[in-house]
């Protein structure tokens, strides 16, 4: 199994512990990923380095959208941009498939680990409707989106190792 897979899987991880206690991604992880992106890439040659540049690229204007609309925070914008620049493509694209659906079981039991469901139903028909939805109270209201980018990672590793019935071909 590629060394990126590791990589991405252990920076997932730090970036999901970090995330949980503090609610930051921290710049220096995310940072060091994409370094380590790039070195690791320019071991497999220019092209690889290349492909690896335009996956961040393209994460970094689709995720400057959803970021600016709310959807998901800085830091987690920037470690979806520095795994996938790990991962490359095509295998970026399983991860974030994986990220996504992980990311979606999360809310789920985070809003009914938190007996929240009647707020958050109300806030989403609000949004739905053209409303505002309103500032977050404070920091541990928000989801730690870490831990999917963590969950999808693992995912990656299954899927290249004991379970390939979890590979996505793309």
């Amino acid at each position: 199994m590629p060394v990126t897979i590791w990589l991405t899987l252990a920076g997932s991880l730090v970036a999901s512990y970090c995330d949980v206690r503090t609610r930051r991604i921290p710049n220096w992880l995310t940072g060091s990923l994409v370094v380590a992106a790039i070195l690791v890439h320019a071991f497999a040659g220019i092209h690889s380095v290349a492909e690896s540049l335009a996956v961040m690229a393209v994460l970094t204007a689709a995720g400057t959208i959803v970021y600016a609309l709310g959807g998901i925070g800085g830091g987690d914008v920037k470690l979806a941009i520095a795994a996938c620049g790990m991962l490359g493509f095509p295998l970026c694209i399983p991860f974030l498939l994986y990220t996504a659906i992980a990311g979606g079981v999360l809310a789920i039991v985070f809003i009914v680990a938190r007996r929240k469901v009647r707020e958050t139903a109300s806030r989403v028909m609000l949004t739905t409707m053209g409303g505002s939805p309103g500032a977050v109270a404070d920091k541990s209201e928000t989801l730690p989106y870490a831990v999917a980018f963590a969950l999808g990672a693992i995912l990656i590793v299954f899927s290249q190792s004991v379970a390939p019935f979890l590979r996505i071909n793309v």
